[in-house]
C-alpha cells in the first residue's frame, strides 16, 4: 500500500492521540517489551503477552515482514513463535504470520494515524514512536533529486525494544569524569550493542549527579529515542532536533558542561562537535563502527579525531553482549595506530571516488 493511502480523517487520527496519551499511566508501569507491543495489531499484541517473561526481557527487535512469520531477535539467535502462541526456533512451519493488513496496521500505529508528519523520518527509514521505541521501515522507496523521500508499500518493520539499563554507564562514568572536568567521549559500536542505553544512562547519571558532583547536561535527540522512555533525569532535552543545529543551538542558549546525542556521522555534525570544543563543553556522542578500521573509513569521524574533538575512544564488544566495554582508547593512541608503519593505511578513509586515503587527506575544512 502507498504511503499517501495511509489517510484517516482528522476525526480518527484525533481520537487515536487521546486513546494514546490516556495509556501514559499504564505504559510507566509496563516492561519494555511490554511497550513495543502496544504498536503491534491487537491479535499479535495478545500472543506477544502470552510469552514467556525470561524471554521478552531479552528480545531486542520485533521483526513483522508481510505474509511471513513474526521473529523476535535476542543476543545471539532468533525465535519464531508457533500458532500456538509458544516461542521456538529452527523452524517456519505453524508459526505465527504477520498478514499485509496486520503490517499496515502497525505502521499507521507507529505513525499515530498520521503518516505526513512523519514524512521526514521516513525519508532516513524509521520513525520514532512516542514511547522511544524506534522502528525501521523497509519497503519500495520514492526517490526525488536522487534523494529518498518516503518509502510507500512498506513490507516489513523492525520494532526495537528500547530498554532503560540503570547503571550500565558505570564503567564509562569512572572513566571520562576526572576532577572538574568530563573528556570527551565518542562511543562506538555495531547496531544493537547498546550504544542508546549507554547514553541514556549517562546522561541520567552525569545530571543528577550520582557521583557526587552535579553536571548541566543538554541531550540532543534528533529521533525521540534517546528521551522517548523518561530516563534522562534532570536534562534539558533538543527533541527532534536536528543534531548540528542542535548543538549549536544547546551551546549558545543552555549553558551546558556537556552535550549528549546519539549517531553522530555527517560533516556538519562533525563541524559543530569541533566549535563546541571550542566553546570549553564536553561532547558525548555514539557513532556505527565496530573498530578502529571501521572508524578510520569515515571521513567525519577521523576529521573529529584529528581535531582533538574528542579524548578518548569506546569500543563495545556487540550485539551478543549490550552495552559491555570492550576497549577504551585515548584519542592520541588511535591516530598513532592509524598512522603507524605497522598498519599502511589499511584501515584509511574511503576517499569520494571509494579508493583508500590517509587520515590526513580525510580531513575536514572547518
Amino acid at each position: 500500500m502507498d504511503v499517501n493511502h495511509y489517510v484517516l480523517p482528522s476525526f480518527f487520527v484525533l481520537l487515536f492521540r487521546l486513546v494514546s496519551y490516556s495509556l501514559i499511566e499504564v505504559r510507566t508501569g509496563m516492561s519494555e517489551f511490554a511497550q513495543a507491543s502496544l504498536y503491534l495489531p491487537k491479535k499479535l499484541r495478545s500472543v506477544m503477552m502470552g510469552l514467556p517473561k525470561d524471554l521478552t526481557a531479552r528480545v531486542q527487535e520485533i521483526r513483522l515482514r508481510a505474509d511471513a512469520p513474526v521473529s523476535l531477535s535476542v543476543p545471539g539467535g532468533e525465535w519464531q513463535i508457533s500458532i500456538s502462541g509458544q516461542p521456538i526456533q529452527g523452524g517456519f512451519g505453524n508459526t505465527l504470520i504477520c498478514s499485509r493488513s496486520q503490517l499496515d496496521e502497525c505502521f499507521l500505529m507507529l505513525c499515530e494515524y498520521s503518516v505526513h508528519t512523519h514524512q521526514q523520518e521516513l525519508s532516513a527509514g524509521f520513525i520514532t514512536a512516542p514511547n522511544g521505541c524506534r522502528a525501521g521501515i523497509a519497503g519500495t522507496a520514492v526517490v526525488d533529486s536522487g534523494k529518498i523521500v518516503s518509502f510507500r508499500n512498506i513490507t516489513s518493520i523492525c520494532l526495537r525494544v528500547a530498554r532503560r539499563h540503570d547503571g550500565c554507564a558505570n564503567e564509562l562514568l569512572s572513566v571520562l569524569t576526572s576532577g572538574d572536568r568530563i573528556q570527551s567521549t565518542l562511543v562506538c559500536g555495531e547496531p544493537s550493542s547498546g550504544k542508546s542505553s549507554i547514553l541514556r544512562d549517562l546522561a541520567r547519571q552525569l545530571s543528577t549527579g550520582s557521583r557526587g558532583q552535579i553536571w548541566k547536561t543538554a541531550v540532543v535527540d534528533e529521533r525521540g529515542e534517546l528521551s522517548g522512555n523518561g530516563s534522562l533525569g534532570l536534562c534539558d532535552v533538543l527533541k527532534n532536533c536536528p543534531k548540528a543545529m542542535g548543538i549549536q543551538q544547546a551551546i549558545r542558549c543552555l549553558a551546558p558542561d556537556i552535550v549528549i546525542f546519539d549517531e553522530l556521522g555527517t560533516t556538519e555534525e562533525a563541524r559543530a562537535v569541533i566549535e563546541g570544543l571550542n566553546s570549553g563543553v564536553a561532547a558525548v556522542a555514539s557513532a556505527h563502527c565496530k573498530d578502529i578500521e571501521s572508524l578510520c573509513r569515515r571521513p567525519p569521524l577521523v576529521a573529529a579525531l584529528e581535531s582533538r574533538a574528542f579524548d578518548i575512544i569506546v569500543f563495545l564488544e556487540g550485539r551478543r553482549s549490550p552495552g559491555r566495554l570492550s576497549r577504551i582508547m585515548k584519542v592520541g593512541d588511535i591516530l598513532n595506530e592509524i598512522c603507524g608503519n605497522d598498519i599502511h593505511f589499511s584501515c584509511g578513509c574511503m576517499g569520494r571516488d571509494g579508493g583508500i586515503v590517509s587520515p590526513q587527506q580525510a580531513r575536514i575544512s572547518i
